[in-house]
């Protein structure tokens, strides 16, 4: 895997990292789910962290 790839990857794991946090504002979606969404969010950014 070259650098342009594993910037791509990068950005696509935080991305949906952020997407998972915006979805803790839907009123739809529960409040175990909620925080399930925001543990995962926040391990996806950790393992981003390692490597930018």
């Amino acid at each position: 895997m070259n650098e342009e790839q594993k910037e791509e990857v990068l950005q696509a794991l935080e991305s949906a990292a952020n997407f998972m946090r915006g979805m803790q504002f839907d009123p739809r979606i529960g409040q175990e789910q909620k925080q399930a969404l925001g543990s995962k969010a926040n391990e996806i950014d950790r393992i981003v962290e390692k490597y930018v």
